[in-house]
């Protein structure tokens, strides 16, 4: 619940990986402070987005900070490879769960 009383926010000030790169660390750090662990998130927000900028990543899970949860919401969400996860969290199950029984439903 937290996250989302400042992800809008975040959006505004990196709207996307290379202002995330460019924003001065302390100026996300004050926004996610409520969070804790800014400075830690901090400084993970722009090496993962500096990583990502870079042509040298073939998996999302080579980037920084990236475990199963993101591994398995970038393969479902972003590239369609939903049926090569089973995903563990409860709120990706919901979803991946819709998946699986709208594609049965289509064959």
């Amino acid at each position: 619940m937290q996250a989302k009383r400042v992800i809008s926010d975040l959006f505004t000030l990196c709207p996307n990986a290379k202002i995330a790169t460019e924003v001065a660390t302390e100026e996300i750090e004050k926004l996610i402070k409520t969070l804790g662990l800014q400075r830690k998130r901090a400084v993970m927000l722009q090496r993962f987005s500096q990583e990502y900028l870079e042509e040298g990543w073939s998996h999302v899970t080579q980037l920084h900070g990236v475990g199963k949860y993101a591994a398995d919401a970038y393969a479902i969400f972003c590239t369609g490879k939903w049926d090569r996860v089973r995903p563990t969290d409860h709120m990706l199950n919901k979803y991946w769960d819709f998946l699986c029984n709208t594609n049965k439903s289509s064959q």
